[in-house]
């Protein structure tokens, strides 16, 4: 069964090695653009099975490239080919639909294997997006402190009470209290200790702002 690939990179070198690492498979390369503009405008015109497509051609918002082809055509298989592995592009190339994340200094892939899982519905990451993807959910998952509830977590690792912390950082003793426990909650602690040490553990015991709260 053929199967139809948009080649979308701004560098022609990349797409003639993309179509040589393609020849003599099932894979049938219809079209080559190297812009965002020119990727909408062939993805609406030829309906490709798979779309690879590097995101950082767009001066924009290259990963919302994906989106708008999805929208197009919205069966394609996205297989996202970058030079780039940092947290915020891999978890919104995911968001935006891309079923495949290749990174350009791996070594060479079997994209024939790659294109035809992504084609069946299935998903496929270089390890180190993987990794990437990890820790973004780590941190997704845990519930960010605010600027006044670090505040008292780090000044109660100092051995202040909630008086003096309250002293501090112009609270009333209550609103401190208030603070400490939505502290304990988000980190997931049932103790004041508890809580500073999973602070700890999680680097969060830095310095400590006196500002006075709004």
């Amino acid at each position: 069964m053929t199967r139809s690939v948009l080649l979308v990179d701004q560098y022609p070198a990349v797409r003639e090695g993309v179509r040589a690492w393609l020849a003599e498979t099932e894979f049938d390369v219809v079209g080559d653009v190297a812009t965002a503009d020119e990727a909408i405008e062939a993805a609406s015109r030829l309906s490709p099975d798979v779309v690879v497509l590097d995101p950082s051609l767009s001066e924009a918002d290259g990963v919302a490239l994906c989106a708008a082809i999805l929208e197009q055509v919205p069966d394609a298989a996205i297989v996202v080919y970058s030079g780039y592995c940092d947290e915020e592009t891999v978890v919104a190339a995911a968001d935006a639909g891309a079923r495949a994340y290749l990174l350009k200094d791996a070594p060479k892939p079997d994209l024939a294997h790659v294109l035809r899982r992504v084609a069946v519905g299935e998903r496929f990451v270089d390890p180190r997006v993987a990794a990437a993807l990890f820790r973004a959910q780590g941190r997704a998952a845990r519930p960010r402190l605010t600027e006044q509830e670090l505040c008292v977590i780090r000044l109660a690792a100092q051995g202040l009470t909630n008086r003096e912390i309250g002293a501090r950082l112009y609270l009333s003793r209550h609103t401190v209290k208030e603070y400490l426990s939505h502290a304990m909650r988000k980190l997931g602690a049932e103790s004041r200790v508890a809580a500073v040490m999973e602070a700890g553990r999680r680097g969060l015991l830095g310095p400590v702002s006196l500002s006075k709260a709004s």
